[in-house]
């Protein structure tokens, strides 16, 4: 997991967004929630990924299904979703389920 945020924020290394993403994508889809709130974390920001709200509120939602008592994490979720327009929300929905 670090190994991959040093790639993608450039941290001792040079950035690298796609060996970052390489390496933080099969984390994410193994159900690491630390890796999914990263990946959810780059979506929202644009960073190293198209900035896509609805993706991240999926990272995000899948993350707080295997943490649920992760009170930041909660707190991150209700304000990208005041964020998101209502066609966004209604993917982030369908993407979630």
């Amino acid at each position: 997991m670090t190994e991959a945020e040093r790639y993608i924020y450039g941290r001792g290394v040079r950035q690298d967004c796609d060996h970052g993403m390489r390496l933080l994508k099969p984390a994410a889809e193994q159900s690491n929630p630390n890796a999914m709130i990263s990946l959810g974390a780059l979506y929202s920001t644009g960073t190293c990924a198209p900035r896509d709200l609805p993706s991240a509120y999926r990272w995000f939602a899948l993350a707080l299904h295997k943490q649920p008592d992760n009170q930041p994490l909660q707190d991150d979720l209700q304000k990208l979703w005041s964020h998101m327009t209502q066609p966004e929300r209604q993917l982030a929905i369908k993407l979630s389920q």
